[in-house]
């Protein structure tokens, strides 16, 4: 009887003991399974009585990058020219310009206010009225022509000292100036301002279509040296210039 007394005993104990061992176990993984469950996020709010701020000088505005454009035009590639030139040749005309109205000439005669004489210009009929009138030797021709023709045919106050009946030998445009031959009667009559005036009219007259040529004057194939019995010398080759220079008959101001 005392033997299961003492077995009873020693079954309670341990069975407390167990009871006690569970417990405590159990309380211990409560506690760890508490501190390990993972924690709910609060949600990010706005107080609105207090609203976060921005800082305009610290936020960086974005640089926007420029898109090149192409240009405006294209520049087209010079193609040279292909046009076969074998067998052409082109040359530059060496011969002076003349007019191209061969209607008319241009002559000069001889005009006094009574102080003084002027060389004057005109305009006459052509004469020449074949298919060579426009040549630079046709037209110096016929310019002389008419010129000598006016001679004792005065117009007004328009006169000329030409000598009736001097005739023009031949003109001729070269590649030194203007060559003029005159028959004797070029260098007959008397006075200086005869002798000078006449001399104008030829030369003005010759130069009417370059009036920067030189004129060559020679009398029966002689070269003109010295004009009538008063002796006006003369220097050749005369231009307009050098005959301005050396006598006192000059063009009119009012007339080409």
């Amino acid at each position: 009887m005392e033997e299961r007394k003492s077995i009873s005993k020693n079954v309670v104990a341990t069975i407390s003991a167990l009871v006690l061992a569970a417990t405590v176990t159990g309380g211990g993984i409560a506690w760890f399974t508490m501190q390990n469950r993972p924690q709910a996020i609060a949600p990010n709010t706005v107080n609105p009585s207090n609203p976060a701020t921005i800082d305009p000088a610290q936020v960086q505005t974005p640089t926007a990058t420029p898109i090149p454009t192409p240009p405006s035009s294209v520049d087209t590639p010079t193609v040279p020219d292909q046009t076969p030139t074998a067998g052409i040749k082109t040359t530059k005309s060496t011969t002076p310009s003349f007019a191209k109205n061969t209607d008319t000439v241009k002559i000069w005669r001889l005009d006094d206010d009574g102080k003084k004489t002027f060389l004057v210009s005109q305009d006459r009929p052509n004469p020449d009225t074949s298919s060579t009138a426009s040549s630079p030797d046709a037209r110096v021709k016929s310019s002389l022509s008419t010129l000598i023709a006016s001679a004792g045919k005065p117009e007004g106050k328009l006169t000329s000292t030409i000598p009736v009946g001097t005739k023009l030998l031949s003109a001729k445009v070269m590649a030194d100036g203007i060559h003029v031959d005159l028959s004797k009667e070029f260098t007959q009559g008397y006075g200086a301002t005869s002798m000078i005036g006449r001399l104008g009219q030829v030369v003005y007259t010759a130069t009417t279509q370059n009036p920067t040529a030189p004129v060559w004057i020679t009398v029966e194939g002689k070269k003109l040296e010295v004009l009538g019995d008063v002796g006006v010398e003369v220097r050749q080759p005369v231009t307009r210039e050098s005959y301005n220079r050396d006598f006192p008959i000059t063009p009119s101001t009012t007339n080409p």
